[in-house]
């Protein structure tokens, strides 16, 4: 099976998924079970804000993109968030030691980076959010830090 570390660069405590399903060059599967240490868990919530699946579903966006590449024998790239569209969540909250199902799937995808991807977040298989979110992930990631960053 292969592990989230070896797919995304995220770390703890930024990390909000916890395992990484199935995948295939377009899709991706992951898991997250919430808990009390998560950055974002809120105690009146008992869990973490229904905001926060767009960055559950932004995570699994970045697992999908690094299972891609090490399918192609490429090593993990950066990606950002540029947006999200039509983002509905059914929940207040991700309820704290509850397994959430977050799926990804690429339905666009632009030569320079840019891609659209539809997901959902489902709980004990009903689906309690759905959005599409806007991703770009730069062809020449050094050269676009070194234009972005130094």
């Amino acid at each position: 099976m292969v592990s989230l570390n070896q797919l995304i660069k995220h770390e703890a405590p930024m990390r909000l998924i916890d395992k990484f399903v199935s995948g295939t060059d377009l899709h991706a599967h992951c898991q997250a079970v919430i808990s009390a240490d998560n950055l974002f868990y809120r105690e009146q919530l008992n869990g973490l804000p229904a905001h926060t699946g767009v960055e559950l579903m932004a995570q699994t966006i970045a697992a999908a993109a690094g299972y891609r590449n090490r399918l192609r024998d490429e090593p993990i790239k950066i990606g950002f968030l540029l947006g999200s569209r039509k983002y509905t969540c059914s929940i207040e909250a991700f309820k704290t030691g509850e397994c959430y199902d977050i799926f990804a799937e690429e339905i666009h995808a632009e030569p320079s980076g840019l891609s659209v991807f539809g997901c959902r977040i489902e709980h004990n298989g009903s689906t309690v959010a759905e959005a599409r979110l806007n991703v770009y992930q730069p062809p020449d990631e050094a050269a676009f830090i070194e234009e972005n960053y130094e």
